[in-house]
């Protein structure tokens, strides 16, 4: 027959126990302070989300170009400096200008748009086209183009106004960015220990982690930014070559939306080219169409390859929604974000499969 615990025994084990509940509890209360700590953490920082994204995008995508400069000149801090001065001149002031610039086009065109109605000119130009002219008489007869063309004009100049407003913030913001990517150079080795240090996966784990992530910067920025940078510009060119009004938006414009999947930088050279035609200059339309499919269209296929290599290449839908929703939520870090965000889904799944697989096996 089984002895009953004793007395003492029986005291032992609600010591036990108790020590147990109470340890227990001050793991609940650790774990609730830390999660409080995170997301209070979170809440500071995100006012300066951006100029953190992209300190970290740059720092991860001139790596290469800081490893030999830090081979060059022995003091870290020294380097460091030398580095963000380089991509101050380089990249930060080139994409301030063009941003300006595409502001104050947008502006003027805005005043033109109200100054000269676009509807008088369209009546003109399609005069030489009866099937066209009458179609759009009867689009008129229903709708007041006119007070339409008028209004996009007034929200056009209100958004530019925004923009050229909004040259100091960002300006700040790319201020708060060198400062950071300065520290993010100097104390690099410490920054990726401790990061390791405090990482919940296993060694492998991180590395793998780290890796994608890696890859998935390079490829939005070379794969993406780069080239529709590329593209954009060509586009600026050819549109400022056939004498094309605010050549400098239409490229920024066209570079934006060679960044989105399933959108390009066609959304506004054909419309511009079936305008030119209507018009009258057929020349210059069949010259944008063939600049719009040989050179700015093919440049993706050509470039991708160079820039990106083997590195990870999103499929399709997924980049479409990552860089969308990332936009949407994180604003324009969010082109960074979304990809980086999904990727690190994806591997973190990829991780809870192979535990599951090991387990079971």
């Amino acid at each position: 027959m089984p002895t009953r615990p004793s007395k003492s025994e029986s005291a032992n084990q609600a010591d036990t126990n108790h020590w147990a509940n109470r340890q227990n509890g001050k793991q609940f209360v650790l774990v609730g302070f830390t999660l409080l700590a995170l997301i209070l953490s979170a809440l500071l920082i995100w006012p300066f989300l951006s100029a953190l994204t992209w300190a970290v995008t740059v720092a991860v995508v001139t790596h290469g170009a800081w490893k030999w400069l830090r081979g060059k000149i022995a003091r870290p801090s020294i380097a460091a400096g030398v580095a963000v001065v380089a991509v101050a001149l380089t990249v930060l002031l080139p994409v301030i200008f063009v941003v300006y610039l595409a502001a104050t086009e947008i502006l003027e065109t805005a005043r033109a748009w109200q100054e000269q109605s676009l509807v008088s000119w369209l009546n003109e130009k399609l005069t030489d086209f009866p099937r066209l002219e009458s179609l759009w008489k009867r689009l008129e007869e229903n709708i007041d183009f006119t007070a339409v063309v008028q209004q996009v004009g007034q929200q056009v100049q209100s958004i530019g106004t925004i923009v050229v407003s909004g040259i100091a913030y960002t300006v700040f913001q790319a201020a708060l960015m060198l400062f950071v990517l300065y520290y993010l150079y100097r104390d690099e080795n410490k920054g990726t220990a401790a990061l390791r240090q405090f990482s919940p996966l296993t060694h492998d784990e991180t590395e793998r982690l780290l890796a994608r992530i890696n890859d998935t910067i390079h490829a939005t920025i070379y794969g993406s930014m780069v080239v529709a940078v590329v593209q954009g510009s060509l586009g600026c060119f050819i549109f400022w070559v056939l004498g094309v009004p605010g050549a400098a938006v239409w490229g920024v414009a066209m570079g934006l939306l060679a960044m989105v999947p399933y959108m390009g930088t066609f959304m506004i050279w054909a419309p511009t080219a079936v305008l030119l035609a209507l018009g009258g200059h057929w020349i210059q339309a069949v010259i944008l169409v063939a600049w719009g499919l040989l050179v700015i269209g093919l440049i993706d296929n050509l470039l991708y390859p160079t820039l990106v290599g083997g590195r990870l290449r999103q499929h399709t839908v997924v980049s479409f929604f990552a860089i969308l929703g990332g936009i949407s939520l994180f604003g324009a870090s969010g082109i960074v974000l979304g990809p980086v965000l999904v990727s690190t889904t994806f591997i973190l799944l990829e991780f809870w499969r192979e535990r599951s697989a090991s387990a079971t096996a």
